[in-house]
């Protein structure tokens, strides 16, 4: 089998140069051809085409060019025609295709193709201890956060106090040199603080946990039922962190409007119902107030686990098509075989 990621071949054009495709198809002689990506590379499609060998295109977006008049839109729909599969990553492309007249039985609506990532690993030992100086409390994490956010948190964190007094927000500074004084900022702010790199115990009189910075980020996900993504609000790319990591974990996301380089996992998740925007510090006052009950939390984390976890069904259901491609005899084949 051939792959190949379509948006490469548009921008380098080398799977429209007919010599070159011709001499890779004909040296690799694949049952199947792959195209990941909504480029539609003619000469790579007639030549494959020409060979009997089926081209399936995976990751596909139908758009206003495959729908328009002209010379471009034409050669697309033939294109089109021609192959053997259309996988396509959304409900808005599935109901282009039908427009388009291509037959159901080459159309799959699989989602698009999201990374799997394995989750972060945490010492259950201490998952399990920290869990039972909780004691039941309701938690949320500031992970990763740059200090242009810190007085947004703590703001944040004393709105979720009124809905629940025994509230406990789990601080991780993007920068570990902030702990000393951002414990002193907590302090004067009203609220009590114990710091993980003290060792400190955190009782029920203690609000604000601080950790190390962004390390045992696996333990924290896992002990906070909502998740703050630092950098998301300030825009600060260094400080933001994967959405799929507490995605993976079971912790529900709230996350500002900047998304760094992370736009496509932001989109899969708001578009799934699977996280929560907020656009500044009184958004952000009300999502954690919001989220200090257990419906919206379960939610909202649900959703993102199936979000963050779907990456590997797609790849299935790719795979899956591909391999019927390769088992199937091609026409020449059949027509051998028949006689």
């Amino acid at each position: 089998m051939v792959r190949l990621c379509a948006e490469e071949a548009e921008a380098d054009d080398p799977a429209d140069d007919p010599v070159l495709v011709a001499q890779l198809l004909d040296r690799a002689r694949p049952g199947a051809v792959l195209l990941l990506g909504t480029a539609l590379p003619a000469a790579l499609i007639a030549a494959a085409t020409t060979r009997q060998i089926p081209v399936l295109l995976a990751e596909f977006r139908v758009g206003p060019r495959d729908l328009a008049w002209g010379l471009q839109g034409g050669m697309r729909r033939q294109l089109l025609a021609q192959v053997a599969a259309v996988m396509l990553t959304d409900a808005a492309s599935l109901g282009l295709s039908r427009r388009l007249s291509l037959p159901a039985a080459k159309l799959a609506m699989t989602g698009p193709v999201s990374e799997i990532r394995e989750p972060l690993h945490c010492s259950e030992t201490e998952r399990v201890s920290m869990a039972q100086q909780m004691n039941g409390r309701h938690a949320w994490f500031a992970a990763s956060l740059p200090a242009p956010e810190e007085a947004v948190v703590l703001e944040a964190h004393q709105a979720a106090l009124r809905r629940s007094h025994r509230a406990l927000l789990i601080l991780a500074p993007r920068d570990p040199a902030r702990i000393d004084a951002l414990a002193r900022d907590i302090e004067a702010g009203g609220l009590t603080v114990a710091r993980r790199s003290e060792d400190e115990d955190f009782g029920d009189e203690i609000q604000v946990l601080l950790t190390d910075g962004p390390t045992e980020m696996g333990l924290w996900y896992r002990l906070a039922p909502v998740s703050f993504m630092g950098g998301t609000l300030c825009g600060d790319e260094a400080a933001m962190r994967h959405p799929f990591e507490p995605a993976a974990l079971g912790s529900a996301i709230v996350h500002g409007t900047e998304a760094g380089p992370f736009r496509t996992e932001w989109q899969q998740l708001d578009g799934a119902q699977a996280a929560r925007q907020v656009r500044g510090p009184e958004d952000l006052c009300q999502a954690i107030a919001d989220l200090t009950q257990p419906e919206p939390i379960a939610t909202l984390a649900s959703n993102a686990w199936t979000v963050s976890t779907g990456g590997a069904d797609v790849a299935i259901r790719i795979a899956d098509r591909v391999l019927a491609a390769l088992d199937a005899p091609r026409p020449a084949a059949a027509a051998r075989e028949s006689l």
